[in-house]
């Protein structure tokens, strides 16, 4: 911060660097990423954009602190608007909710 503009802005640049923002002061907890009590009565998440087998420097990761967690949250709806799309998916929207796959059957004969 330049010591001409004391209300300057701060401003968080640079590549592969570690940032965090807060909306309410002392959200965040100090020294950790998963305190047994986030601060707030907040849940604590970790979301992952890396394979599991990815060197633990690469990988790449946000830790989320919100107000209740992602598994209490509804079914998401479509908007429906029409212009937003991506890739192809056979002209069927993939499902963004949470689903459960049973198991496959034991197999009748000997397998590895």
């Amino acid at each position: 911060m330049s010591s001409a503009r004391p209300n300057a802005p701060v401003y968080q640049s640079g590549f592969g660097n570690h940032f965090a923002t807060e909306a309410v002061a002392g959200a965040l907890p100090e020294g950790r990423n998963s305190p047994q009590r986030p601060a707030l009565g907040l849940y604590a998440e970790q979301l992952s954009g890396t394979a599991f087998t990815a060197p633990r420097d690469h990988n790449l990761r946000s830790w989320l602190y919100r107000l209740r967690p992602s598994a209490q949250h509804g079914p998401y709806q479509p908007f429906a608007q029409g212009r937003v799309r991506s890739g192809p998916f056979v002209e069927t929207p993939p499902n963004p909710n949470r689903m459960r796959w049973d198991p496959l059957p034991m197999p009748d004969q000997p397998t590895d």
